[in-house]
């Protein structure tokens, strides 16, 4: 059997639980969990026949850590300006990770390729310098005031690339194939009406259909950002 470990800090358990949930179900795989000081690593077994199946997953999974959570507190940390309430910084946030997300996960996938472990903050801290150059140069470019119809405005565009349906239902949301969507939990590990709102952003979807009642906070934000682009069904 063959082995491949993931790896990061203990205070990004949340991104080992990401990976970890994606390959519980699997039965190709075999999953163990090390605890050492303060890094935590998930290890993976599985047969050499099913080699390119679970590293495919792994690549695609620690691409998206990447993309979207260490992207996150990157942005967050190079994002200043004023003029949003914070509900819609965190939108804008989210909307700057969906813009670029397909191009950087393809990057960074480009330079998984031979990684034989997955050390992903080395990873981060080491291969992704210019991807990072790239996130802060583009965190640079947000107008110190930006507001909310800038915010609409940013959104539209995000609309007009995007593709596909996604459904909302209560504090969830499911893709076409009624998979249960959880990238929002790189962000944010709580299950809340705002992870609800960054998932549908982060999906990168052009549609919207809303499967019973919704908050006020949910009708106002689809009324607002995604106007002729959802549906309100009973």
């Amino acid at each position: 059997m063959e082995k491949l470990i993931i790896s990061d800090k203990s205070i990004h358990c949340r991104y080992l639980s990401y990976v970890a949930a994606t390959l519980a179900p699997m039965q190709e795989a075999a999953l163990s969990i090390s605890f050492d000081s303060d890094r935590i690593s998930v290890i993976v077994g599985y047969d050499e026949r099913e080699r390119e199946k679970i590293r495919k997953v792994v690549d695609e999974k620690v691409a998206e850590i990447l993309c979207i959570g260490y992207k996150y507190d990157e942005l967050r940390t190079y994002v200043k300006t004023e003029g949003l309430s914070r509900e819609d910084k965190e939108i804008l946030l989210a909307a700057m990770i969906a813009a670029d997300f397909r191009d950087d996960t393809e990057y960074v996938r480009a330079h998984l390729q031979g990684v034989e472990n997955h050390t992903i903050d080395g990873f981060y801290n080491f291969r992704l310098q210019a991807l990072r150059r790239k996130w802060r140069g583009i965190a640079s470019c947000v107008p110190a005031v930006f507001t909310r119809p800038k915010l609409k405005e940013f959104m539209g565009y995000l609309l007009g690339e995007g593709g596909g349906k996604v459904f909302l239902r209560g504090k969830e949301v499911y893709d076409a194939r009624c998979r249960r969507l959880s990238r929002s939990s790189l962000i944010e590990s709580e299950i809340s009406e705002m992870s609800a709102l960054r998932e549908i952003v982060l999906s990168g979807a052009e549609e919207v259909e809303c499967m019973g009642n919704l908050s006020a906070k949910q009708e106002l934000f689809l009324r607002r950002y995604y106007a002729g682009h959802v549906a309100f069904r009973e």
